[in-house]
């Protein structure tokens, strides 16, 4: 008669713990689908050419000053994009996202998005390849890699042309870093912007209020955009204003916001950032004049006035 051996195997309940863990960190978020924005205030909301929050240096102070509205006429600027990254907080945000898979190891090769304002298009590299030297081409959208933190997905982006942080000539360089936070909850997806910008910030600029739902119905319509004459420039006019001559009201001294924001405020850097700033504010003098109505982007969308070029 045969003996039969039993053969016990011991499980250690730390392995156990350590391959549930494991499996938890390989299951991403599905970041996937069509997102529908949610309404939110738009950074910039206050007088146009006000630059309170902003940590910007002196130098992209004097660039935002010699900006003028009429730029959006010069014909080379006709369909200008926005950049991804500023996309995500205009209007026109509806967005999808889809991804590449490698056949062979099921590993995701890349993220991709669409969104509504210009058709922007994103390609996030999750392959770990390199970004490229320096001098290589910049695009609207930047080379953009990403990674895993647990269940967000952040993403690296560099190689972006100089472009807007607001709609008043206000912008970042073409040597910023943008890292971007993808976090979804639920049917909600959250973006957090960072921009990292070493001539015209003095401290990162900080973006959170990005949020969309998933909403697998959503319609994405085109966004056909024609180049075309609007206004007759002369060839080679670059509209500006020089120093101390913008008409945009955020940058009038005598004029204040229905909060009653002082001028010097209204100037940014990075000290405008902060809480504490608040009880510096309350030293400055106050503008007897509140700024006429439509003297705000979120009045009017735009801007006020017929501004001439200096």
């Amino acid at each position: 008669m045969k003996k039969k051996t039993l053969l016990r195997v011991f499980v250690s309940p730390w392995l156990v713990f350590v391959l549930l863990g494991a499996d938890r960190a390989a299951a991403q978020a599905d970041l996937t689908g069509l997102w529908r924005p949610l309404a939110r205030n738009e950074d910039g909301s206050g007088m146009i050419g006000d630059a309170a929050g902003l940590p910007i240096t002196s130098a992209s102070r004097w660039r935002a000053d010699s900006w003028s509205p009429e730029d959006f006429d010069v014909t080379e600027w006709a369909c200008r994009p926005h950049a991804w990254h500023y996309s995500l907080e205009t209007i026109l945000t509806q967005m999808r996202i889809w991804i590449d898979i490698d056949k062979d190891t099921q590993k995701i090769v890349a993220f991709h998005g669409h969104i509504n304002q210009e058709e922007q298009e994103v390609t996030i590299w999750m392959d770990g390849r390199p970004h490229p030297p320096a001098n290589a081409l910049h695009t609207w959208s930047g080379f953009s890699t990403g990674e895993w933190d647990g269940d967000d997905l952040v993403v690296t982006t560099t190689h972006v042309k100089e472009t807007y942080i607001r709609r008043s000539g206000l912008m970042h360089s073409d040597q910023a870093t943008v890292r971007t936070r993808w976090r979804r909850m639920g049917e909600y997806l959250q973006a957090t912007v960072i921009i990292y910008d070493p001539i015209n910030f003095a401290e990162p600029y900080i973006r959170s209020s990005m949020m969309w739902v998933n909403d697998p119905s959503m319609v994405m319509s085109p966004y056909p955009c024609e180049e075309a004459t609007e206004t007759a420039l002369a060839r080679g006019t670059v509209p500006h204003f020089l120093p101390g001559k913008s008409p945009l009201p955020g940058l009038n001294p005598n004029l204040t916001d229905r909060f009653g924001t002082p001028f010097e405020a209204r100037q940014g850097g990075p000290q405008t950032m902060y809480p504490e700033y608040i009880a510096k504010m309350k030293t400055f003098k106050r503008p007897s004049s509140q700024a006429p109505q439509g003297s705000t982007e979120s009045e009017t969308g735009g801007f006020t006035g017929s501004p001439t070029v200096n």
